[in-house]
């Protein structure tokens, strides 16, 4: 009697075990089928020679809209997840073949476009976001998917504008602050007392460098998060560095400007970080959002 409850028992055992998948089993991790990297050009843009042409080295500004990739769709466009084009704005401009500001993918995409074209770019998850994820969110009233970790990505990438290495303007390297107008914003201007909400990416200042930015040391641009940066013109105290705040200084929203500052209006003779060295010259790319 005492045999056979033995065995009743272990038999009990061994069917949950098969029903637990053996206790110990660990689950497999989830593969993303990724497409292989495609473009498609929806519409050719205008011009012949090399001036509107995208090409590496060149400054471009690109307007865009991204979904998650979907097989069972006409060209793979599934949920979209974001958009500058909802907002009427593009990216911030960035120089082709650097890398780091945009999804890797672009870089490969946008060389061979001309201005005003339209290309359809299918991005597997390491020319987009890789691992990184991001919740569903709203912007500006239009809600976007959430994009999943390793997620394959489909971009409508328009080309708006291409500016060569030589048509760059000088650097100065100097101790005034200079500012390049990329694009002329049309909406309240950031004037003193303003609170400005702005994204922003910020270099060390090299004379080598065609556009004068070296190593890059902040961003608020993130991928794919975005957080803006709200500021009080002219405020006491200043938020941010005294250049930065001339820089931002009556922009209008939409606008776009390239800003030098010399270390006098900058960090001047201290270290605020490991990233930036004492009497750092330094450039950011500015974008006004929004001025309340």
């Amino acid at each position: 009697m005492k045999s056979k409850f033995h065995i009743i028992v272990a038999v009990a055992c061994l069917a949950i075990l098969t029903a637990c998948g053996g206790g110990s089993k660990k689950s497999d991790p989830v593969v993303v089928p990724q497409p292989a990297y495609a473009i498609k050009d929806v519409t050719v843009g205008g011009g012949t020679g090399s001036a509107t042409l995208a090409e590496k080295g060149d400054l471009v500004a690109v307007a865009y809209t991204g979904y998650l990739y979907d097989s069972t769709k006409p060209d793979g466009i599934g949920a979209k997840v974001e958009s500058s084009i909802d907002s009427g704005t593009t990216a911030p401009p960035f120089t082709l073949g650097v890398g780091g500001i945009v999804p890797n993918g672009w870089d490969l995409a946008v060389v061979g476009m001309r201005v005003g074209g339209v290309r359809l770019a299918t991005l597997p998850d390491n020319l987009a976001y890789g691992a990184a994820e991001r919740k569903a969110q709203t912007v500006l009233g239009v809600a976007y998917a959430a994009i999943p970790a390793n997620s394959p990505l489909v971009y409508e990438l328009r080309l708006v504008s291409v500016v060569k290495p030589n048509q760059l303007p000088n650097q100065p390297g100097g101790t005034t602050l200079v500012i390049t107008e990329l694009q002329a914003g049309t909406g309240a201007a950031a004037t003193a007392g303003k609170t400005a909400v702005v994204r922003y990416t910020g270099w060390l200042y090299d004379r080598t460098a065609v556009d004068g930015k070296g190593k890059q040391f902040d961003t608020n641009i993130r991928t794919p998060a975005v957080d803006a940066l709200s500021i009080v013109i002219d405020s006491s105290p200043l938020k941010v560095i005294p250049g930065f705040n001339l820089g931002v200084k009556d922009m209008k929203v939409g606008g776009k400007r390239t800003v030098y500052i010399p270390a006098t209006l900058a960090y001047g003779s201290a270290s605020p970080s490991t990233t930036i060295p004492a009497n750092s010259n330094l450039i950011f790319d500015i974008e006004l959002i929004s001025v309340n």
